[in-house]
């Protein structure tokens, strides 16, 4: 099956006037190129990025300027917030009590060690799934019981996935698998191309475009990954472990690259990590500890930091 056959079955399945639509609303790159200085560090040249706003030589936002309908509301909002599996007889709280509000604009980070609630806490603040007990609200709106085609065209409008697993198509090439958010977009061909190449420039593979995900490493198929989910340019970039499959080069460049969206564009970037470096990047961190929320510390980037207890009531 092509490409244009496997996009054109999609939007079959998939409902294209809900899930298009609404992504249009979030994506809308610049495909003028920019005034930079030339090739950064990692050899990518800014002058001919698809991403760069002539203006002031900036990422050019996804046109939701004020995401949220009331700006003194937080943009997502837990409220005693339990998830509950039933394994046989027995009941596993994986998330206990969680009360958090994450405001328009912030980079957070959800540290915790594996088993801690981390992964869970992200499938609920990324509309993944929904809680046993409390209540969501994203952009002031209680989505705790909405049904997962819902869920979906939330998720199409407002939040891009960096998830640790590949999650590529196999019969796809690196070029066509980051292609492929643009194409239900139905993005003009040759300024998608012109994205596609861009973001596999940033993580370095411009050299794979051709080559199918089983003929990439492990790494190399991650930072496909990472291509693919910025192209749609959501106002909220949701983070699992983003670098956990890369080398530390790569790796700073991609958090640098996230860095730089939040920094120019006010996007907020949620990453969940085990790893204590990304801290760095952080306004704020929340600590996660066997489902519950130890502490939170509010940050400066690079700098100092101030704690504060979670919220009880």
């Amino acid at each position: 099956m092509t490409l244009t056959e496997m996009i054109e079955t999609f939007k079959t399945k998939l409902s294209p006037s809900k899930i298009i639509g609404s992504l249009e609303k979030a994506a809308s790159f610049n495909d003028e190129p920019g005034n930079g200085s030339g090739e950064n560090d990692q050899g990518v040249d800014e002058k001919n990025s698809p991403y760069i706003y002539p203006a002031d030589n900036s990422v050019k936002s996804s046109g939701i300027t004020r995401t949220t309908q009331n700006e003194k509301d937080p943009l997502i909002k837990l409220t005693d917030v339990w998830k509950i599996y039933q394994m046989g007889e027995i009941e596993f709280a994986a998330l206990k009590g969680i009360n958090l509000e994450i405001c328009e604009g912030e980079f957070l980070v959800v540290l915790g060690p594996s088993g801690s609630g981390k992964s869970t806490l992200m499938n609920l603040l990324g509309c993944l799934d929904t809680p046993s007990e409390g209540t969501v609200y994203l952009n002031s709106e209680d989505i705790s019981g909405l049904d997962e085609s819902e869920l979906a065209r939330i998720r199409g409008q407002m939040i891009g996935f960096i998830f640790q697993s590949f999650n590529l198509i196999p019969t796809l090439s690196t070029e066509e698998n980051v292609l492929l958010p643009l194409e239900f977009q139905e993005e003009d061909r040759e300024i998608a191309r012109k994205k596609a190449s861009y973001l596999l420039e940033i993580v370095g593979l411009s050299d794979k475009k051709k080559n199918l995900p089983s003929q990439l490493s492990g790494g190399q198929r991650q930072r496909v990954a990472i291509a693919r989910s910025l192209a749609v340019n959501p106002p909220i970039i949701l983070a699992d472990e983003p670098t956990g499959n890369l080398d530390t080069k790569t790796g700073d460049y991609i958090l640098e690259f996230l860095d730089g969206l939040h920094e120019r564009e006010g996007k907020t970037i949620i990453i969940v990590t085990h790893d204590l470096d990304l801290v760095k990047y952080a306004t704020r961190v929340v600590y996660i500890r066997d489902g519950e929320i130890e502490k939170i510390e509010d940050r400066r980037k690079n700098g100092s930091s101030k704690k504060k207890e979670p919220d009880m009531n």
